[in-house]
This record gives C-alpha cells, sequence and structure tokens, in this order.
C-alpha cells in the first residue's frame, strides 16, 4: 500500500489513475481529510482552454509538480530510518503547505500516525515511536488543534536526500 496526500492546487484525473498497468492490478482509494472543493477539468474544458495557452502551461506545470512530489515520496520510502522518513516528510509537507510562525513552522495539516505511516511506507506502532524521539528531541510536536509544529532549520543532512536511485552496475557490463 501506498499513500499521496493532495492539496490545494494538485491536478489529478481520476479517470486516468489506473491506466493501462498489466503487471499489477491497481486499486485506488480516496480518503478526503479535510474539506474540499473541485473541479472537474474534462473534455469540455479542454475544449475551450485551448483558446488561452497559459491555462494549459499553468496545468502543465502542476502535473509535472505532482511527479516531482511522488519522487518525493518514493525518496523518503527508502531512507533507512523511520524516524528520518517522518521528519523529512514533514518538512516536505511543510515547504508545501506550511507557514512560518515565532514557535517554529505549523504544518497545518491533520496527520494522524497511520496517516503518516501510510505517506512514509512504515507501521503506524514504528511512526508513534518515532514521533516520541522526534518530539523529545524538540524537533517535532503537535499541537491542541491536531497539526504539527516543526523547530528550527530544515537539517542539512536532510536537504541531501536523493531523489535518484543509484545506478547498479551488473556483473556482465563491467568486464
Amino acid at each position: 500500500m501506498c499513500s499521496e496526500l493532495l492539496g490545494q492546487r494538485d491536478i489529478l484525473r481520476p479517470w486516468n489513475e489506473d491506466c493501462a498497468f498489466t503487471v499489477a492490478e491497481i486499486d485506488a482509494k480516496w480518503t478526503v481529510l479535510e474539506p474540499l472543493r473541485v473541479a472537474i477539468l474534462d473534455h469540455r474544458f479542454a475544449a475551450v482552454a485551448g483558446r488561452w495557452p497559459t491555462i494549459i502551461d499553468v496545468i502543465l506545470s502542476r502535473m509535472a509538480l505532482r511527479a516531482r512530489c511522488l519522487a518525493v515520496h518514493l525518496a523518503v520510502t527508502r531512507l533507512t530510518r523511520v524516524d528520518v522518513r517522518v521528519l523529512v516528510m514533514l518538512w516536505f509537507l511543510a515547504e508545501r503547505w506550511g507557514r512560518v510562525t515565532r514557535e517554529g513552522v505549523v504544518v497545518p495539516l491533520r496527520l494522524t500516525h497511520q496517516v503518516l505511516a501510510n505517506l512514509t511506507g512504515a507501521q503506524r506502532p514504528s511512526v508513534t515511536t518515532a514521533l516520541g524521539e522526534l518530539g523529545k528531541g524538540g524537533l517535532v510536536a503537535r499541537r491542541p488543534d491536531g497539526t504539527w509544529l516543526l523547530h528550527g532549520e530544515v537539517p542539512e543532512d536532510l536537504r541531501r536526500v536523493s531523489m535518484v536511485p543509484e545506478r547498479s552496475v551488473s556483473a556482465a557490463s563491467s568486464t
């Protein structure tokens, strides 16, 4: 199972989300965490949007952003330590939707330990333990309203998380 968190200005096409993969059957489930508004950009929209190329450019940019965000999610799930996964994911979410306050950076999302586990590819008990350690270290705090507060700056070692998997060289190609 894997999860993706979508927010304001993200674009998806649910009628294309299960497109043509024959290796594995994909079963999508949608859960809405907060009230939302959607705009349906279907074939009728496409027929008239061509008159304004800037609109198409914005849509393509947002679709590219979504692909980049999925790459970050994949990179996070490959990190070994769960506490680092959770911290990187929270800082990534802060970069997308957070706001700086006097106390730190607020991630204005009411994310349960289970949702964080789904986002980081971890088990919920491991995320709970990791959040406890991060809290004791003064890096993360849960606010009374269920949102998250990050303290300090993005740690430098987290900035170096690579989204490009290392290339492996097979024995056949090295001869």
